[in-house]
């Protein structure tokens, strides 16, 4: 295992099948999102309703900025991951970098120097890690108090039909 390798850090294949897969969880959590809040509009629905609503919404949000940060990392090959982990050990330990090692939680390329430790290299925005990690605890704490509110329903058409029958 040598510090030129290409995708050292991270399998290429399990990069891809996370993309692939944030192609398809992302838009169906919108749309069950949207779908559930515009049924019979947000001021019409129940509390469970408008925060499951949010709660997918959320969660879509949280896989898009985790995927987005996959594919920062599955950009960097041969040379700018190399490039990376000399401006991260710095120019006198650089020519000591013998492996990279990947992290999927926090996403994150980590560049190894003997007998110095493992150094993370900046190829990941700043915002991923916490961003995701703030809109999952988002996403499940409104799909928890989804489960715990009360159903009740505030107006909308089937309450107005019922009034005025």
């Amino acid at each position: 295992m040598t510090a030129s390798d290409s995708f050292e850090g991270h399998d290429p294949l399990g990069l891809i099948l996370i993309i692939l897969a944030a192609l398809v969880i992302v838009p169906t959590l919108a749309v069950y999102g949207f779908s559930t809040l515009a049924r019979q509009g947000i001021r019409h629905s129940g509390t469970r309703v408008v925060l499951r609503g949010f709660a997918a919404l959320a969660a879509g949000a949280a896989v898009a900025v985790y995927a987005w940060g996959v594919v920062q990392l599955a950009l960097m090959v041969g040379p700018e991951q190399s490039s990376a982990c000399q401006d991260a050990v710095g120019g006198a330990r650089a020519a000591s970098i013998d492996r990279y090692e990947g992290s999927y939680l926090p996403l994150q390329l980590n560049c190894h120097v003997p007998d110095d430790g493992m150094y993370s290299a900046d190829v990941i925005p700043g915002y991923v890690n916490p961003g995701a990690l703030g809109l999952v605890l988002t996403a499940a704490v409104l799909a928890v108090s989804s489960g715990l509110a009360p159903e009740r329903r505030t107006g909308g058409i089937n309450s107005a039909k019922e009034a005025s029958g």
